[in-house]
């Protein structure tokens, strides 16, 4: 990854070594080329040896080619990672949440244009014409957050919360990433349906498509869930030790298994899970995610087209515990899930790397190197420059710091992947990460300068790779 995709490419990570589990079997009748076959199976050992622990599974037409696992998903028990393993999806659940708006669009029960109030009697005047369609794609006004995700707060507060804050733009005239949006869409959603979010979700469209370990409380399985580096399980890692509050509902952290998401993303692209019609209206490109991105943001999902692989749909998210992506290759005919535990190697890269693998690109796996127990200083050289504005930047909480550094230290290319706002969301979440980090390796080339940094919360290095033209523009940035 050269530079963030998109504002939901959140790279959280660390190094680390661990041994891979045993492949499991491709499911039978499963084809693919042997050559091919063998580059995904060596560049999945690849990131097993840099760090990489969790699960990465690829199907094509239907038929698994690769579902390995890398660590162990119970350290305690000595479980393995499988492909029925719970892990926390975090905002992939927009996901969920944009097809179950689709399949209610499509059976006439729901508008696109419906206003918040519609719904909502006691919504302000300023957010009273906001429409589903604006929820959805992000560009309602409203703000990343209103709350705290391990909290035990219920829609009324959020509510509250919600409609008391201050919109950053107009609706409809800009894109800005927003969780709080899918929030509102969940809460439209029991009240269009009479039912709660989850079992709306879990019992009217995944269940009745086979789909059974993919939601809230209703499926969590302590037994089947994933722990964090510290031993926490999903329930206590990402929930707060109780179920999910409303500062979570519809906009993250539903638990999924790689089956489970192989079997829906296959079921979701064929018009099976829900109608052709509702595909198709989520998986448009409705909305750029920036002034010259080159990414759509459709109904939960973002929609890119790509001069060699074609038409690709996906979508990422995580936490300081787990991130997870997903990923179709739609003209490829190949869907890929990877999903991690630590921050050594995020799910971001392992799906990079299996996409150039399974295309026969090159891409080279970044291995960890033995860092300094003590801070070290940078080198008095072009990079060490780089390196020294990069990390002021990030220690500084002025969004007009960072602002700035967007305008004057990254080129034209890098500025365009994302709109202002989604640069200013990954320097805040850079900021709180490893703003206060001590570097303790540096590794250094001509065009590139790549830091290990100790993350201070946790105490696990995490590389900073940061790549630089002739006229010391910032080209590319890479967490992880």
């Amino acid at each position: 990854m050269k530079a963030f995709s998109s504002p939901l490419a959140i790279a959280r990570l660390a190094l680390a070594v661990t041994l891979a589990s045993p492949l499991i079997a491709p499911f039978a009748g499963a084809q693919t080329d042997p050559a091919q076959q063998a580059r995904i199976e060596a560049r999945f050992d690849e990131l097993a040896e840099a760090g990489f622990t969790g699960f990465a599974a690829i199907a094509h037409d239907g038929e698994i080619i690769l579902a390995r696992g890398a660590g162990l998903a119970d350290p305690a028990t000595g479980r393995p990672f499988t492909l029925d393993t719970q892990f926390d999806i975090g905002s992939i659940t927009k996901s969920f949440t944009g097809m179950a708006i689709a399949a209610l669009v499509d059976a006439g029960r729901l508008a696109p244009d419906a206003t918040l109030a519609d719904f909502f009697p006691d919504v302000p005047a300023d957010k009273a014409a906001i429409t589903v369609h604006q929820l959805l794609t992000h560009t309602a006004g409203l703000p990343d957050a209103v709350g705290d995700d391990f909290s035990d707060e219920g829609w009324a507060s959020v509510r509250d919360k919600a409609f008391a804050a201050e919109l950053h733009h107009a609706p409809g005239s800009a894109y800005r990433y927003s969780n709080v949006g899918f929030t509102v869409l969940a809460a439209i959603i029991e009240i269009v349906t009479g039912q709660t979010y989850e079992d709306y979700l879990v019992e009217e469209i995944l269940v009745p498509a086979g789909i059974e370990h993919t939601g809230y409380m209703a499926v969590y399985d302590d037994a089947l869930a994933a722990r964090n580096r510290q031993g926490e399980a999903v329930i206590d890692a990402s929930w707060g030790g109780h179920a999910p509050n409303w500062n979570l509902m519809g906009n993250g952290g539903l638990v999924s298994t790689p089956r489970d998401m192989l079997a829906w993303q296959a079921a979701y692209r064929n018009g099976t899970i829900v109608s052709p019609q509702a595909r198709d209206l989520a998986h448009a490109p409705l909305v750029r995610e920036g002034d010259g991105a080159p990414s759509f943001y459709g109904y939960g999902l973002v929609v890119e087209d790509d001069a060699e692989l074609g038409r690709i749909y996906w979508h990422n998210g995580g936490n300081p515990s787990f991130n997870s992506h997903w990923r179709v290759l739609a003209d490829q005919g190949y869907e890929l899930f990877a999903t991690t535990n630590q921050r050594g190697i995020s799910a971001d890269t392992a799906i990079e790397a299996l996409v150039a693998a399974l295309m026969d690109q090159e891409f080279e796996v970044q291995h960890p190197r033995q860092a300094s127990v003590d801070p070290v200083a940078l080198p008095d050289t072009a990079g060490g420059g780089t390196a020294a504005e990069f990390l002021a930047m990030i220690a500084s909480d002025d969004e007009a710091v960072w602002r700035d550094y967007v305008l004057t230290r990254m080129s034209d290319e890098m500025r365009a992947v994302a709109p202002m706002d989604g640069h200013l969301g990954m320097m805040r979440q850079l900021h709180r990460d490893v703003g206060q980090s001590d570097v303790v390796a540096v590794f250094e080339n001509e065009t590139t300068i790549t830091l290990s940094v100790r993350d201070p919360h946790s105490g696990e290095t995490i590389p900073v790779m940061i790549e630089y033209d002739a006229d010391g523009q910032v080209t590319g940035l890479m967490i992880g």
